[in-house]
């Protein structure tokens, strides 16, 4: 019985006992004093005034007009119980209670915060503020909500471009992790949080990895896509849903060729931020740049606020060998961090190996997240020295949760440390200090710009080689 019929249901139940207990009471009324006559055995004894017998008449009703207070005050508290909770504090509950990285929720009993968190919006408190309170109750500094406008925003430039966050699983199962944006040609498909997608069109998540499948949707921007969903064990259904045409994204690297004051060719390739196409576009540059003749490399992460820690991850593999722990991650369904070991999910089968050329990684206050996740790989396996200044210390990884007001919650879902769990947190220390304000990246004015270290007469040229192996001893020193 839907819930609302049922509070209706309970209603007439109340004046159907009501009604039934009051026409069997007599009800105290006005009346001219009369004589009530006492019979007894052995004969008239006396007389009762009518006001006596009012009295009594009262005395009698009171016990059930109290019992009907009592059953309507019940049947009031089972209706409400009845009333079915705020679909978004609901929402944003469970999101937190399945998704965030700290399960004992800032010490917190988050059972019983959800039933006062209901009671407050049943007394009339707006859900959209109780909800900025649950997630400030985290105590976490990233964890928040993004309001209605900001979230759309954030759904146009999915690479997708259906309304859809797709995540894995603990079982490593591709699901819809997120209800669909609404008005998405998924919402509008009856898409729902929890389904698992077994494909995008002929794209298989056993054989590609997320980002590597949104990459090629994005790349050839078709005007649909097809998923195919598991319903069950060994049944599927395919959806097709229209795409948002200006969800294609745009370059996200820069690259260039420079010959330093050793004569040596140095690739350099810029990330301004780290997303989906990151990994695939520093793959090109380095078989472009390899042709060219460069011999050592330049990844420049200075000003990176971060972005797509998987695609920090594939940028990694590029430089590491397969094997390698490129990072710890902790994760709410582990109780200790779980080592990421490069190649582990069979995401690079596209590659054709990785470089193994010298490379240093250029970084400052403003690189932050994803790329300070890039940058402690290259570092905690030995294969590159950072040089700049310290990093901006950032080293939670958000989940961005929609809700059914059209707002959405961002969550701190896991926490990421170096490949031997050195700390991002406060930043990362460079290896070598350049000691200067970095600036543009024209090919003419990069190595003079960098200037460490210093190579003959008044030359500025960055050694990649040299700086590599200087650092980079200490680097294995320091592992044994």
């Amino acid at each position: 019985m839907p819930r609302c019929l049922g509070t209706v249901w309970m209603a007439v139940l109340v004046l159907a006992a009501a009604s039934h207990f009051l026409a069997f009471v007599p009800l105290a009324t006005p009346s001219r004093p009369r004589v009530a006559r006492v019979a007894r055995a052995d004969g008239p004894v006396g007389l009762r005034s009518a006001e006596h017998s009012g009295e009594l008449t009262q005395r009698k009703q009171r016990p059930v007009i109290a019992v009907l207070v009592a059953m309507m005050l019940s049947f009031s508290l089972a209706a409400a119980a009845l009333a079915p909770p705020d679909p978004t504090v609901e929402a944003a509950w469970g999101f937190v209670r399945r998704n965030y990285y700290d399960q004992t929720f800032n010490k917190q009993d988050w059972n019983a915060l959800h039933e006062r968190f209901l009671r407050r919006v049943d007394q009339g408190e707006r859900a959209e503020s109780v909800v900025r309170e649950m997630v400030q109750s985290l105590g976490d500094r990233y964890s928040r909500v993004i309001d209605a406008a900001t979230f759309e925003q954030l759904m146009a430039f999915d690479p997708m471009g259906v309304g859809l966050v797709l995540a894995r699983n603990d079982q490593k199962e591709v699901i819809i992790s997120s209800p669909p944006f609404a008005g998405s040609s998924a919402a509008k498909a009856g898409l729902r949080q929890g389904q698992r997608v077994e494909k995008v069109d002929d794209m298989s998540f056993k054989e590609l990895s997320l980002l590597a499948v949104a990459d090629r949707v994005s790349t050839r921007d078709p005007p649909s896509v097809t998923l195919t969903l598991r319903e069950g064990e060994g049944e599927t259904r395919e959806v097709v849903l229209e795409r948002l045409r200006q969800a294609k994204p745009q370059n996200q690297v820069e690259s260039g060729i420079v010959t330093n004051a050793l004569g040596h060719k140095v690739g350099f390739l810029r990330l301004r931020t780290v997303g989906a196409r990151s990994a695939l576009e520093m793959q090109e540059a380095l078989g472009r740049l390899r042709a060219e003749g460069a011999q050592e490399w330049v990844i420049d992460l200075r000003g990176n606020g971060g972005g797509s820690f998987p695609a920090a991850l594939e940028a990694a593999e590029l430089f590491l060998p397969k094997g390698a722990t490129a990072a710890q991650v902790k994760l709410p369904s582990v109780d200790k961090e779980k080592p990421i070991l490069v190649g582990e999910e069979g995401e690079r089968q596209e590659r054709v190996g990785s470089a193994t050329e010298p490379v240093a990684v250029l970084v400052d206050a403003g690189s932050a997240s994803a790329s300070e996740v890039l940058a402690v790989a290259l570092r905690g396996n030995c294969r590159a020295p950072l040089i700049g200044s310290r990093t901006y210390g950032k080293a939670a990884v958000q989940g961005v949760f929609g809700l059914p007001n059209k707002e959405a919650v961002a969550l701190t879902v896991a926490r990421y440390s170096g490949p031997h769990g050195e700390r991002i947190e406060g930043g990362l220390e460079p290896d070598l200090s350049s000691g200067l304000s970095l600036g543009g990246l024209s090919p003419q004015g990069l190595m003079s710009a960098l200037g460490a270290p210093l190579q003959g007469g008044g030359d500025y040229g960055l050694d990649v080689e040299g700086a590599s192996k200087l650092a980079l001893a200490a680097c294995a020193e320091s592992a044994r």
